[in-house]
């Protein structure tokens, strides 16, 4: 076993195995505009404050009709962790109507019935178990060895696949969106 390879090993036995949202955090209120970042949908609070919003797989939002454009005035509660936002509900403001949906209810512990898209290549998964820590509602696993996405925990938020922050998404990309 190289120096290196050993050393990975050590790294990720010390990493979190929790979703980075904890579903027993209090549920607070945001304001403010949407903006469209890399084609993922942020809310900028206007008081130096912006998130990433976490709503709900996109077949979800499709069959609410549920649609955030840059510009819209947004009202959402629901769960923070650092700069992430797992929304429960969210209100849309637009200058043609406006609209609030319901995505999920943390009370009960449910979302909204869809499923999400993003699926694991078993074959090319090595198992490093990176996508744990950084999925932050929890819906990766490991079964077997390998990463395993549970669809109803799901968001779509790409984080899995693009990555945030300092993590790249999948090192040897075996995350897929179908």
């Amino acid at each position: 076993m190289t120096k290196a390879l050993l050393i990975l090993i050590l790294v990720l036995g010390l990493l979190p195995l929790a979703a980075l949202i904890d579903l027993e955090t209090e549920v607070t209120a945001h304001s403010g505009v949407a903006e469209l970042i890399k084609g993922r949908p942020w809310l900028n609070t206007g008081q130096g404050e912006t998130y990433r919003l976490l709503l709900a797989p996109r077949s979800v939002l499709d069959s609410l009709g549920c649609q955030i454009s840059e510009g819209d005035s947004l009202y959402v509660e629901g769960i923070t962790s650092g700069d992430l936002l797992l929304v429960g509900s969210i209100t849309i403001g637009t200058a043609e109507n406006s609209g609030s949906y319901l995505l999920r209810d943390f009370l009960a512990g449910e979302i909204h019935p869809g499923g999400a898209t993003y699926n694991v290549v078993a074959k090319n998964c090595i198992g490093c178990r990176l996508c744990l820590s950084q999925c932050p509602t929890g819906a990766i696993s490991i079964v077997k060895g390998k990463a395993v996405i549970d669809p109803a925990k799901c968001t779509e938020c790409g984080i899995c696949i693009e990555g945030h922050a300092a993590f790249r998404g999948c090192p040897v990309n075996a995350i897929k969106k179908e």
